[in-house]
């Protein structure tokens, strides 16, 4: 498919593990909510919030021990066309009653050209050290495929 010619794509959060609850030592578990926003084309901003507003749980419980600091989402992020750019960008926050909230790292990515080659299994150490889902505190998993 060339550049420019619109493909119909779908962005799944799949899951986020997290390295630092940004919790003090003695408390194990963190309140995470999440924030998504999936740009195509310089367009129409598509904003996710996680979980969502209404719902009967207002934040995620999350630990940072390596076993049990994964949570599964599956939750779609964008489904639309895209001529040639997309922006992909995830804030995380953790609450707290009595302090401030805390902020993960932003993750961002930013895919351009083909968006057929936009499709794939996005993960922490598919691209290196570096590679955008592998962030100091928390990791992303997600993918981009044909809708």
């Amino acid at each position: 498919m060339a550049e420019g010619t619109p493909q119909r794509l779908r962005v799944i959060l799949r899951m986020v593990q997290i390295h630092d609850n940004l919790e003090p030592a003695w408390d194990d578990e963190g309140e995470f909510r999440f924030t998504a926003k999936v740009t195509a084309d310089g367009g129409e901003v598509h904003e996710t919030v996680l979980p969502p507003p209404g719902s009967d749980m207002k934040f995620y419980k999350i630990m940072d021990n390596p076993a049990w600091n994964r949570l599964s989402l599956d939750k779609t992020l964008f489904e639309g066309e895209v001529k040639g750019r997309m922006e992909i960008e995830i804030l995380g926050e953790e609450f707290d009653l009595l302090t401030a909230t805390d902020q993960l790292d932003l993750y961002r990515r930013v895919l351009e050209g083909d968006p057929a080659s936009f499709v794939g299994f996005y993960h922490p150490g598919d691209e290196g050290s570096s590679d955008p889902e592998r962030m100091t505190n928390w990791w992303v998993y997600l993918d981009i495929e044909e809708a």
